[in-house]
């Protein structure tokens, strides 16, 4: 390049204001008092980090050194929220009060997450009000809604795949990909990230992406489980090579997890339909407090193996099969060989169905 060229580069990035590798976040936020803070959690490159920025007249302004689209968080005063932001000038407006609508400006990464939400908003609306209904249904009718849910979440998923597919360079797609990994199967998953480009997978969140997805490969169908130990109820370690020549769903939850404990009726009615057929259930909780996990033991009285190393999500097996979230259950056959993941409620009964036919 010419000197008269790179003169006029440096000079055209000067005059024009705009920040290179790094974001200038100026907020106007109503609802906040004269004398509050904001915490903002993002990544410097590969390095977690959280600042707090302070907050006068509802005013503050937050800079950074950010070389790429990434997702925040930003804690007010009793709120939080989740932007979208990128290297430049950017403005966030509105009120602590409704941080839902907050608006935001200079982040195109940030006006597709607008977009996105308002494409899926009816596929969102249906599905809690069909969530309201739990409970409040049985037999033939519970399933159908379970059924109901599923459909939604499948259209979800396409819909979820037909935008990255279109938007493969997009630091918003590579979002999606991220929040799929928390809770997605390896298949799914995977499926996702192949979708997007060479360029957008090298960036930090793509190399954070591809780390998870190797995780998640561990719990893929067809894998091996892991031979892992832990301590039951009394103390004494157990192995999971001991129930060799079984199928074992491996159940993970806690006594805080509501879901978990209400999902515990139908793991019994299933472990009492099949026990005597070659099935058995270990459970895995993430409890860190005796007290609480043996006395949700008592409460419950769930007739097999229980398990825990009183580590929390420190544990070394969620760990290592990367579960941010419960409950959560791995399917095992006889030869110790994964066939199927997250199963619940008519979805673990229909793959117990199909291993040893109808038996009710």
């Amino acid at each position: 390049m010419k000197l008269f060229s790179i003169i006029t580069f440096v000079a055209s990035i000067c005059f024009s204001g705009s920040l290179f590798g790094q974001v200038r976040l100026s907020g106007n936020i109503k609802a906040l008092g004269s004398d509050s803070q904001v915490i903002i959690e993002y990544n410097e490159g590969n390095i977690a980090k959280s600042v707090t920025q302070k907050i006068i007249n509802g005013k503050f302004t937050w800079e950074a050194p950010v070389t790429e689209a990434q997702k925040i968080t930003m804690i007010f005063p009793g709120r939080a929220t989740y932007i979208f932001i990128e290297p430049g000038d950017m403005t966030i407006t509105g009120s602590r009060d409704s941080v839902e609508a907050l608006k935001v400006t200079g982040s195109k990464t940030n006006d597709e997450a607008v977009t996105y939400a308002l494409l899926m908003k009816p596929l969102k609306e249906m599905e809690e009000s069909l969530y309201l209904q739990y409970h409040k249904l049985s037999g033939d009718q519970e399933v159908e809604l379970e059924e109901k849910i599923a459909g939604i979440a499948k259209q979800k998923n396409t819909i979820a795949n037909n935008y990255i597919a279109a938007h493969k360079q997009s630091a918003f797609s590579l979002n999606l990909v991220t929040e799929y990994s928390r809770i997605g199967t390896y298949e799914d998953v995977a499926k996702m990230y192949d979708l997007l480009s060479p360029q957008i997978k090298s960036s930090s969140e793509g190399k954070r992406a591809a780390d998870r997805l190797a995780i998640l490969r561990r719990s893929a169908i067809g894998e091996k489980m892991m031979d892992f130990t832990e301590k039951d109820s009394k103390g004494n370690p157990v192995s999971f090579s001991a129930f060799k020549g079984k199928y074992v769903l491996v159940d993970f939850w806690a006594s805080w997890c509501y879901p978990c404990r209400e999902e515990i009726p139908n793991v019994i009615q299933a472990y009492n339909t099949f026990k005597d057929h070659n099935f058995t259930v270990v459970s895995i909780s993430l409890d860190d407090d005796s007290k609480r996990w043996l006395n949700a033991l008592s409460v419950h009285n769930m007739p097999w193996t229980q398990l825990s190393n009183l580590k929390g999500w420190d544990d070394e097996l969620p760990v290592y099969y990367g579960i941010k979230g419960i409950p959560s259950t791995i399917l095992v056959d006889p030869n110790g060989n994964i066939i199927a993941k997250d199963l619940r409620g008519i979805t673990l009964n229909k793959k117990l169905k199909e291993l040893f036919g109808n038996l009710n």
